[in-house]
């Protein structure tokens, strides 16, 4: 195979202001239309499990799209797919705030997270080429920093466009952030093409979308389904199956879509686990923290997104360190730093109380957001920085599908760790109760699944006193879940720096 690539070029505000105003979207994306629930279920007249598949159908687009992304990029021109996937999501999200069928809604979601993969990957090999060596963790640490901050800031500001404009504004806002990147871009930066004539790794591509569209939704619907449903293992047999078949076609490829090269890069292969592992922590804690205030506390949406600000603004501010502290001690320590404090972060984070405690979880979720600050931009460096510049695209696809895959585990794994750890305690607490086995049976059986989610099952035709112990049980389990839950997350996020230590420092390599 024979390359053709662009010069590199010296780092410039405009570049740079392209594909981080690229990252914006994606990131509002994931989170601004968790306010909106309500609102969209009063307009389209739909119920949970509509909301759900509207919510989660973008995420697997999403992930589905990132590695195939990158090889779109390299064989059709970086420059040209990252356009395509900025128009691509601007338009999906102008549709999706003028459609009214759930059916279209959802599809359209599936389309605009597949743009969203095109312009992350490409934005992030873009910045691989466009940026000098010496600049490229600072640029990281930008880029991070505005995608990290727009994913907190995603449910403050659509509380503010729901309650003022509607839900549908959540989608226009995008447009004119897609029309300002398009004219930037395309006046900024360079194309960048691997010329090759060997034939597309069509299989390839088959079977890795097969493996994460079908890991994705198992690990979707499984919380619903539940775990050991048909439905749910049948997913999971049909990921591990495509999975294997993925990792023969890509040994016997000629051009494949991931080269199993990168992994050999200890760096890379410690990075990609650490992204996974970075995602699980702030995605699982998030919910978990965020269920707390919604259903214990009784805030309003707003509230909480206003309460998960020292998250995205200590984000910003570790990952615009990042570039300096990479610089002066490397990214092996850096990623041993950022685990341990997203490590007390969530340590801190777990002894929340029901009547207040908020000056606690702001330093637990600032000792997170800094810590993610450093490592998120670390494990891009560790990863696409550390790769050829002629694989930076399919480096910044598996970086950015193991960021993804991360965040969906974090969900579906704390949150099933919570509901088990939160049942247990509910039900321990009905047995030491002194009410009738006749009446805890039954609770029991069928309001454990609201318990964790921090509803008090109080049968119809209950007295007061039995709605009031219930609903003191239930703030008792759940806070007994959380502190076990975000506990367990602590010890994921400090396990990771000893993954860290297989990192070393190197400079960016040149060839394949």
């Amino acid at each position: 195979m024979t390359t053709d690539i662009a010069r590199t070029t010296r780092a410039s505000g405009l570049p740079l202001l392209a594909v981080t105003l690229g990252a914006l979207m994606p990131g509002l994306a994931t989170t601004i239309l968790a306010v909106a629930n309500g609102a969209i279920a009063t307009d389209l007249g739909v119920g949970l499990g509509d909301l759900q598949w509207i919510t989660s159908a973008y995420l697997l687009g999403l992930t589905g799209s990132l590695v195939l992304a990158g090889k779109l990029g390299d064989r059709f021109g970086r420059r040209r797919v990252f356009l395509l996937g900025i128009g691509g999501f601007g338009l999906t999200s102008l549709l999706i705030g003028l459609s009214t069928p759930v059916v279209l809604i959802v599809a359209l979601r599936v389309a605009q997270g597949v743009f969203g993969g095109f312009l992350t990957t490409n934005a992030l090999s873009l910045l691989r080429v466009s940026v000098t060596e010496e600049r490229l963790p600072s640029a990281i640490g930008i880029f991070n920093s505005v995608q990290g901050l727009s994913i907190a800031a995603g449910p403050v500001l659509g509380g503010v466009i729901v309650q003022a404009l509607g839900w549908r504004w959540t989608m226009f806002i995008n447009v004119p952030i897609a029309v300002l990147c398009l004219v930037f871009g395309a006046a900024a930066l360079r194309e960048v093409r691997l010329r090759t004539a060997e034939r597309f790794d069509l299989a390839g591509t088959v079977s890795l979308v097969v493996t994460l569209t079908a890991l994705v939704y198992a690990l979707i619907d499984a919380p619903r389904s539940g775990w050991t449903a048909t439905s749910t293992v049948a997913l999971f047999v049909v990921a591990a199956v495509a999975l294997v078949a993925f990792l023969l076609i890509e040994t016997r490829a000629s051009d494949p879509l991931v080269p199993l090269s990168l992994f050999r890069n200890r760096s890379f292969a410690a990075g990609a686990v650490l992204s996974v592992l970075a995602f699980f922590a702030l995605n699982g804690g998030l919910f978990v923290v965020s269920l707390f205030w919604l259903q214990i506390q009784h805030l309003s949406a707003t509230m909480v997104g206003v309460r998960l600000l020292p998250l995205g603004l200590a984000m910003l501010a570790g990952a615009i360190l990042s570039g300096r502290i990479i610089t002066r001690i490397g990214d092996r320590w850096t990623l041993v730093i950022g685990c341990l404090l997203v490590a007390a972060g969530l340590t801190s984070s777990s002894f929340a109380r029901p009547d207040g405690g908020y000056p606690q979880l702001a330093v637990g979720l600032t000792l997170i957001g800094i810590g993610l600050g450093l490592l998120v931009t670390a494990t891009v460096n560790a990863t696409v920085g550390t790769a050829p510049v002629n694989l930076a695209g399919p480096a910044a696809g598996a970086q950015q599908t193991a960021s993804r895959l991360g965040a969906t585990l974090g969900v579906a794994v704390l949150g099933g760790f919570m509901a088990v750890a939160t049942s247990a305690h509910f039900s321990d607490l009905l047995d030491h109760s002194g009410l009738p086995a006749a009446l805890t049976g039954p609770i029991k059986r069928f309001g454990s699944t609201a318990v964790a989610g921090g509803v008090a099952p109080i049968p119809d035709g209950a007295t007061p006193h039995l709605a009031a112990t219930l609903t003191d049980y239930t703030n008792v389990s759940f806070l007994a879940g959380m502190h076990t839950t975000m506990l367990a997350g602590a010890v994921i996020a400090a396990a990771g720096a000893l993954v860290a230590l297989a990192v070393r420092r190197s400079a960016p390599s040149t060839g394949r």
